[in-house]
């Protein structure tokens, strides 16, 4: 047996045995070493041969060939490289197995796995700032090789660092959907050029900055478009070197994404006028747009005669808050004297705008504006005259509340209300002292009192007028009655002021005032009548001292035309027809003003009262009655009606009814036969007021003298 070297343990674990024709090796606890090519040679004196035998022992690959480098260390890895090993166990790799160990911990870790093909891995996944060591195993079907392991822990950090901070951001222009920000390099580069700038940004809702922008290079100013109008944004930059990105800048102050230039404008939602009462606070709050953000100002115009602008400013019960894009004003504990037109103007550098509200405080009214003057005193009244206040509270003055001092009690006690700065007071005590006092009274209370400087005595300068002549009615229709009088004999010391027209119905008891006149007419027209009605009427003069007695009343008028045309009533002036011996009697209604003269005429004759005829006339009525009436009395018959408007008639057929007249002869007898013969006859002069309906004919025998019916016939001819 030949081999190529001798074991390194010598040939304890051979065995070799020959016999003849045949020869045996035995290899005990084999190793890889074993391995090679074995020699069989067999020796005779004839000559010589051999055979090569392989002998294979299969194992674990060797360890992978050192060094074990690393390479391109960064904060998150690094780059191992290494050699196959030179015994791959007599079997093709399957893979290399690379571990990492963290010193701190001192366990190893799988950190990749590798092709057989290759011999270099990239780790990823290293804590920065932690210490590593590495090693790497091959790999065949019988197992894993030794390892080969790094000489040294290396540190998981960059080659160099990222950068610092860069300056605050500046925002240099904007409008509704941008925003342009420059900022300053930061101070420290990392060791590595700075390589380009991120800009984060975040809205007011959102929890986290994100990338809003990338620049490259080293320029230190960008844009960031697509901004949502009326959002609020944040900004801030990171510079980036090839250790990635640096620590942020700080964050901007907040923008909103608006217009750069924009001519102000007032909101005036919150604008409406406002009413509300002293003592009370109200807080104004106004939005304002524009840019820049425009200056405000509050301009103030009280409501006085002589009204006068004042800017305001935080003083006093006023207090004014501006901030960019709103204003608030605060009146607090508020008086009368800050109501007003207040104006807000807005300015900057693209326009202005203004925006006005009215602000009423309602309060008690000032106390009426004196003096108090008293005039027309008299034994039992006076007349009381101011002017209104200087300022009615804000609301409208309701009346005045008037008083007078009691002579008996020495109290004040009300003594009238007026809606006027004007009183007429009346209920004092003759003689007695008084002084007065005026409060104006609105919604929110009372004034303060205004009162007299002095007392008055209560006593007639004059009386009151004797009583006027007695009202004469001149004329007079349906709806009115025009009367006219004297003077009283007396005026009582004052002129009289006016005279009052009072008037009663007869059908009453009550006088009533119908209307007044000025004191310088003796003259009237009562226009408050009812036609039909019959009224009586006085009159009563009133001077400063008060009313006279009243005057006689005048004599009755009655309400209705003084000059009307007549007219006669026809509903009973139809034909009439009656029978011979019976009577008639016709009544009619007449009207016209003044009463209308009556006359019934016959075939243009004048009738008056006789035996059988009666004609009775009265004011508006005429009665006609005609007793045993004859045929004679048929005819057409007129009644007539006059007066100065004018004049009526109708006429009246009237029939009286009778047996019709004898036939007008001679009764005609002609062509007398032994049997008969033919008669004939003239109509009656009087058919008795209708048509004759037939004629009878009779006969009589002269030997008997009596007359007998023959015949009838409607036609004054017959043949009997």
């Amino acid at each position: 047996l030949v081999v190529s070297k001798v074991p390194c343990d010598g040939w304890r674990r051979f065995k070799i045995e020959n016999e003849d024709y045949n020869t045996k090796i035995a290899i005990s606890e084999t190793t890889r070493k074993d391995t090679g090519i074995y020699t069989v040679i067999a020796v005779n004196p004839n000559g010589r041969d051999e055979a090569p035998v392989e002998v294979v022992v299969l194992d674990k690959p060797g360890s992978p060939e050192g060094p074990l480098e690393v390479t391109d260390v960064h904060k998150e890895g690094c780059k191992l490289k290494w050699e196959k090993p030179k015994d791959d166990g007599g079997l093709p790799l399957s893979g290399y197995v690379v571990e990492k160990m963290d010193t701190a911990t001192g366990r190893w870790v799988p950190a990749g796995f590798v092709d057989p093909t290759k011999t270099e891995l990239e780790v990823t996944g290293l804590e920065p700032g932690h210490k590593y060591q590495f090693r790497v195993k091959a790999q065949n079907e019988e197992g894993e090789s030794e390892p080969l392991e790094t000489d040294t822990a290396i540190l998981a950090k960059n080659p160099f660092d990222p950068p610092g901070a860069p300056g605050l951001p500046e925002i240099v222009d904007w409008d509704e959907h941008m925003v342009e920000l420059k900022w300053e390099p930061p101070f420290r580069d990392g060791g590595a050029p700075i390589t380009g700038y991120i800009i984060e940004m975040k809205s007011r809702f959102d929890p986290n900055f994100v990338k809003a922008v990338e620049i490259p290079g080293g320029q230190c100013k960008g844009k960031v478009p697509k901004l949502e109008e009326g959002t609020q944004y944040q900004f801030r930059v990171r510079a980036v070197n090839k250790a990635g990105p640096g620590e942020p800048s700080e964050e901007t102050n907040p923008h909103t994404a608006k217009p750069r230039w924009l001519k102000p404008r007032i909101d005036r939602t919150n604008l409406q006028n406002l009413v509300f009462k002293v003592g009370h606070t109200a807080l104004i709050d106004v939005n304002v747009s524009g840019e820049p953000p425009p200056t405000i100002t509050w301009i103030f115009k009280d409501k006085s005669e002589n009204p006068k602008e004042v800017e305001l400013k935080t003083e006093g019960a006023i207090r004014i808050d501006n901030i960019d894009y709103n204003t608030k004003l605060l009146i607090m504990k508020a008086t009368r004297a800050e109501s007003g037109k207040y104006t807000i103007i807005a300015k900057n550098s693209v326009g202005e705008d203004r925006a006005e509200i009215d602000i009423t405080i309602l309060g008690k009214p000032s106390k009426p504006k004196g003096p108090l003057e008293v005039s027309d005193v008299t034994k039992n009244g006076c007349k009381l005259k101011w002017k209104k206040p200087e300022d009615d509270g804000g609301s409208p003055v309701e009346y005045y509340e008037i008083e007078k001092l009691d002579p008996l009690t020495g109290q004040w006690i009300p003594c009238g209300k007026s809606v006027e700065p004007e009183a007429n007071i009346t209920g004092l005590q003759e003689g007695k002292p008084y002084k007065f006092r005026v409060r104006a009274v609105n919604k929110e209370g009372e004034s303060e009192e205004l009162e007299t400087d002095h007392a008055i005595i209560a006593k007639n300068p004059f009386d009151e007028p004797s009583k006027p002549g007695r009202p004469n009615p001149t004329n007079w229709d349906k709806d009115f009655v025009d009367l006219e009088w004297t003077k009283p004999a007396s005026d009582g010391g004052a002129p009289i002021e006016k005279y009052i027209i009072q008037m009663r119905d007869k059908d009453e008891r009550a006088w009533v005032d119908a209307g007044t006149v000025p004191g310088d007419r003796t003259y009237g027209k009562v226009t408050s009548v009812v036609e039909g009605h019959e009224y009586e009427f006085r009159i009563v003069a009133v001077n400063k001292a008060g009313p006279s007695p009243p005057s006689d009343p005048s004599k009755s008028v009655i309400a209705k035309p003084r000059f009307l045309a007549p007219h006669i009533d026809r509903k009973n002036l139809q034909k009439k027809i009656i029978r011979v011996g019976q009577t008639l009697k016709i009544e009619a209604d007449v009207k016209g003003e003044p009463p209308p003269k009556i006359v019934w005429s016959l075939k243009d004759k004048s009738l008056s009262s006789g035996d059988r005829l009666k004609i009775e006339n009265e004011d508006y009525k005429t009665n006609f009655t005609l007793v045993k009436a004859k045929r004679a009395d048929t005819g057409l018959y007129k009644v007539t009606a006059t007066n100065d408007s004018g004049t009526d008639s109708v006429e009246v057929e009237i029939v009286v009814m009778s047996a019709p007249s004898k036939p007008k002869g001679p009764l005609k007898v002609a062509d007398v036969t032994a049997e008969s013969c033919k008669l004939k006859w003239d109509k009656p002069e009087d058919d008795g007021g209708a048509p004759v309906e037939h004629y009878l004919v009779e006969r009589m025998d002269v030997e008997s003298g009596r007359w007998v019916p023959v015949c009838t016939t409607k036609t004054p001819e017959a043949e009997v």
